[in-house]
């Protein structure tokens, strides 16, 4: 796989070639485009001089036969064009001169003919030989200049061979500005690319750290939370990476991963809005206490709401205490109404829970965690979710539960490849 910095030269190096191509084409049609145009400029000059005193027509109001006859003859000796066409105002053929190529003849003058009549201003075709040379055909009327009506008076037609060596020259010439160009993009490119690397290492440092920065508040918000009532933040920790590994075994999509790692890290939030009173009371709670510890939840709420970076966590924060059969809270939501990834975290804190020591209970060993796990099948936890951890629930237990120091490190890993793209 290619590096940035071989992504950013490939794409000067192609970004060269396309322009080189694009204006040597360019080029090459604005050459012929300018032969095309300047036959037409000849020819209507010619048209121009043809009635002009002492030149070839004695008349401004009619043309001679035998003038025209001279003044195409002319025309083609001199090298102006190959083949000349002078036409009488009401359309007849008065004098021609010039070999047209076979394949062309006089067809391609022929075209014009039916418009003559009424036509005030020229007309141009081309066609290209079998040879390779290109012909070019126009016609323009004859005007007499010598009064204010401005009448036509005739038509002349000329007929004008590009020879090969002039085509091959017209095509080199573009040729020539195509590799110009494509020189001339290529060195603007490699002068700009040392700025390009050097300022995409500066948006790589800064993004790198803004996303190390954004992870530090999310993580210290919810370790702040956790340690309202626990000596030590590491149960978030520990609970998230749980959730990750459930959720990498049930193929959850990068943006389903933002969600279940964001929101566990905050899940429990709102708990800082609970009084000391409640929130570490050693003993039972009341149905009173209990009403004001659900309340964490709404709290939770309230602080990540409409907050871009920690509403990413609103489906666990709001949902975390939600069970498959609707005895949860705050809600009641059952079933598949409850967000996919509230399901993931239920089974992840539970487990963490059960297998951990606190103040009002003892630490159960694997056999006995998993088993009051399966007794909460159906009616806790979505049976779906649930056998999904079942195969990866012991390696759980042996390296996140009885052995914290690689947490971290996993935990840092798992948000460096779920949740930097996002949040950089």
């Amino acid at each position: 796989m290619l590096s940035f910095n071989q992504k950013i030269a490939l794409r000067i190096a192609i970004s060269s070639i396309l322009i080189a191509i694009v204006l040597g084409i360019a080029s090459w049609f604005l050459a012929f485009s300018a032969a095309e145009e300047l036959n037409k400029a000849i020819t209507i000059e010619t048209a121009q001089h043809l009635t002009e005193r002492d030149v070839a027509f004695s008349s401004n109001q009619y043309i001679f036969p035998e003038e025209a006859d001279r003044a195409v003859k002319i025309l083609v000796r001199y090298g102006i064009f190959d083949v000349v066409e002078i036409y009488s105002s009401d359309g007849n053929k008065l004098a021609e001169y010039g070999d047209a190529p076979s394949e062309v003849g006089h067809s391609m003058m022929g075209t014009h003919h039916a418009r003559l009549l009424g036509l005030k201003g020229p007309i141009q075709t081309s066609q290209k030989l079998s040879d390779g040379r290109r012909v070019i055909n126009t016609i323009t009327p004859i005007f007499n200049d010598s009064d204010s009506t401005h009448s036509v008076i005739g038509y002349l037609e000329t007929l004008h061979i590009i020879p090969l060596w002039r085509e091959a020259q017209l095509s080199n010439v573009a040729l020539f500005t195509a590799l110009m160009v494509g020189l001339a993009s290529l060195l603007c490119g490699l002068i700009v690319y040392p700025s390009i690397i050097f300022l995409t290492k500066e948006k790589d440092i800064k993004a790198e750290k803004l996303f190390k920065s954004n992870i530090q508040i999310i993580k210290s918000l919810g370790e702040a939370a956790a340690k309202r009532d626990a000596e030590t933040g590491i149960h978030n920790y520990r609970v998230t990476l749980i959730a990750i590994k459930i959720a990498e075994a049930l193929n959850l999509s990068h943006s389903e991963m933002v969600a279940v790692i964001i929101g566990s890290l905050l899940h429990d939030i709102g708990k800082i809005a609970i009084a000391d009173s409640i929130l570490l009371k050693p003993g039972k709670l009341t149905d009173e206490e209990m009403t004001i510890m659900k309340t964490h939840v709404k709290h939770g709420e309230d602080i990540i709401q409409n907050r871009t970076l920690l509403h990413e966590g609103w489906s666990i924060v709001s949902a975390h205490h939600e069970k498959w059969d609707g005895s949860g809270y705050p809600r009641g939501l059952k079933g598949n109404n409850i967000p996919y990834p509230a399901r993931i975290f239920a089974v992840a804190d539970v487990f963490d829970a059960l297998c951990s020591k606190r103040p009002y209970k003892e630490s159960f060993d694997y056999e006995t965690t998993m088993k009051m796990m399966d007794d909460g099948r159906g009616t806790h936890f979505d049976p779906i979710v649930l056998d999904a951890f079942r195969p990866i629930s012991k390696s759980i237990y042996d390296f996140v539960i009885l052995n914290e120091e690689p947490i971290f490190s996993e935990l840092d890993q798992a948000i460096s490849k779920y949740l930097k793209q996002q949040l950089s």
